[in-house]
């Protein structure tokens, strides 16, 4: 149980840190990031975590660091790459650095970015 809020955390984080890439997060980002916190069985009412993780997004290192397996760093990836639509430089820039960080490589990466602009088309 611990572990999998835990997991369930990180991805919540990523997908925060990706929507805040650029400076700010826009209603659809937010709405992204809520939709995980219900899929993940969290509370909307943490507001105050929320809060915080939106005023202080995780870096790029702190996500890496919790990739300690290659599946759980293409899952946060993926939870990154799912909370945004790509479509300015720094979050190009987050998504790029994120995939490196964690060991990604470019076939798997395109796969999950692939996957993602399919889902929200």
């Amino acid at each position: 149980e611990a572990a999998s809020e835990a997991t369930a955390l990180i991805f919540i984080r990523a997908m925060i840190a990706a929507a805040a890439a650029d400076g700010h997060i826009d209603t659809e980002e937010r709405n992204a990031i809520l939709g995980g916190l219900r899929e993940a069985g969290f509370d909307p009412e943490a507001n105050a975590w929320l809060a915080h993780e939106m005023a202080n997004p995780a870096s790029v290192d702190v996500l890496a660091e919790a990739a300690e397996t290659p599946e759980l760093a293409a899952q946060i990836y993926t939870a990154a790459r799912i909370a945004i639509n790509p479509d300015t430089p720094a979050e190009k820039d987050f998504l790029a650095g994120l995939a490196g960080s964690v060991g990604l490589d470019a076939e798997l990466v395109a796969n999950i970015d692939a996957a993602a602009s399919a889902a929200k088309a």
